[in-house]
């Protein structure tokens, strides 16, 4: 029952206008359907889970119920009930984080400056506190490094969910800032997965690194074509064909395309055609059976000669 219990385990009422929101906190992303149902909850029912609050020296904190603190104040509510514990400011910073991962619905922008903060401010280092927040180290660096070096705009689109923390983690290498928005505004534009968004970076911070994907003048990311052998064409690999062959069957497939090659199959069109004419306008050479195939037995050879056929 509200206003019934007390500090450290207890539930006591708190008047709102007593509790302070910190700066750097993580917020459970909601939306405006979940928000009227809070309310309408709220309102009919009371708060029935209190509030979490930190007493920092002679402070209290909001931890966790930033949703239900704004539904209370705008209902006209003068208390809340809470849960008050004893915290530092670093201590706050880890419990509100931790609380918020665990209820799978954090602002990963919002965990990135945290984590920075917990770093940078508070001296804890990213082991101590990948251990105290359950993440990897790897994981830990990824949002440090997205907090330290990326711009206001990645930060507001990896928020608002339009940008992946992959998206997020590849942009920040990116020094130039403006770059960084441009490249974003595309792959929110695009819908890039986070392989072109690496692809798009690295195009610029290391242009002689063939990547997976190219960009179109109009920033759409496309697979990069497939150099196809032995006609040396490009094709699209969303028109690559898989052919599986049993490795005893290899030897056939292998010869049947170097005969196909000898007999001017994968030249030009024209030239195939009039049988005249290979590559550079030099005149084709005659068909070649090669040594291998001569010197294969008489039943290999009749299978050999039908699976052309068939081809």
């Amino acid at each position: 029952m509200p206003g019934e219990a007390e500090r450290g385990g207890e539930v006591v009422l708190v008047p709102v206008d007593e509790i302070l929101i910190p700066e750097e906190r993580v917020t459970s992303v909601y939306d405006e359907e979940l928000e009227e149902e809070l309310e309408a909850s709220i309102r009919r029912h009371g708060i029935l889970q209190p509030l979490q609050l930190a007493k920092v020296g002679e402070r209290l904190v909001l931890v966790d119920g930033l949703h239900r603190l704004k539904v209370a104040k705008r209902l006209g509510m003068r208390a809340v009930p809470c849960i008050i514990k004893e915290m530092s400011d670093d201590q706050l910073l880890v419990a509100n984080l931790i609380m918020n991962r665990q209820r799978g619905k954090s602002n990963p922008a919002q965990e990135a400056l945290v984590i920075k903060k917990l770093v940078d401010e508070h001296g804890r280092d990213l082991d101590e506190v990948a251990r105290a927040l359950g993440m990897s180290r790897q994981t830990c660096e990824k949002y440090y490094r997205i907090a330290s070096h990326c711009s206001d705009k990645v930060l507001e689109y990896l928020a608002s969910g339009l940008l992946s923390v992959g998206g997020a983690y590849w942009l920040s290498f990116l020094e130039d800032r403006e770059k960084q928005d441009e490249i974003a505004e595309l792959g929110v534009k695009w819908g890039y997965t986070v392989e072109q968004y690496k692809s798009a970076v690295l195009s610029i911070t290391s242009p002689a690194v063939e990547t997976p994907y190219v960009m179109l003048e109009t920033g759409e990311m496309r697979p990069r074509p497939i150099r196809a052998y032995p006609c040396g064409k490009e094709v699209d690999p969303s028109e690559v064909v898989m052919i599986p062959f049993h490795r005893e069957c290899w030897p056939l497939v292998e010869e049947a395309l170097r005969r196909l090659c000898d007999e001017g199959f994968f030249y030009e069109e024209e030239a195939k055609e009039r049988g005249e004419e290979g590559r550079g306008g030099e005149a084709a050479a005659p068909p070649v059976i090669s040594e291998a195939h001569e010197r294969r037995p008489e039943e290999e050879r009749k299978r050999g000669d039908w699976f052309l056929e068939g081809l």
